[in-house]
């Protein structure tokens, strides 16, 4: 048995080769865009929480109950009772959602929201009337 030295002697095709000036540009430029989109992930989703955050502060006020989620179980279902006479229920667990013009049918509309992979975090059915 030889070395392998010797092998690639006799084989010179399959001796491992440097990357190419192209490959290496092409590696950088990869990372390059992984580190870009992650930083643009990373602010998009601070700004999400921070919009959030302040639709909190501005529901509290609503607040009128927390009751166990029919989705995932929690004791994280908010109901607020809003200005309009319209209940509106959402999970701070799982994100179900749902409104009516009272409670029992705003928890029978979030309930049957069961599977529609819906979350009140990316589009809230909340809004103040200014009437």
């Amino acid at each position: 048995m030889g070395e392998w030295s010797d092998y690639f002697e006799d084989f010179p095709e399959e001796a491992p080769q440097p990357p190419s000036a192209e490959e290496r540009a092409k590696e950088k430029f990869d990372s390059d865009i992984k580190e870009m989109n992650s930083d643009a992930f990373a602010l998009i989703a601070k700004t999400k929480k921070k919009a959030n955050d302040a639709a909190q502060l501005q529901k509290k006020e609503f607040l009128e109950s927390v009751d166990d989620c029919p989705q995932c179980g929690e004791k994280e279902l908010n109901v607020y009772k809003l200005a309009n006479k319209i209940y509106l229920c959402e999970c701070q667990d799982c994100g179900i959602y749902g409104s009516g013009d009272d409670f029992s049918s705003a928890l029978h509309k979030t309930a049957s929201a069961i599977g529609d992979n819906i979350d009140w975090r990316d589009g809230s059915l909340f809004s103040v009337s200014t009437k």
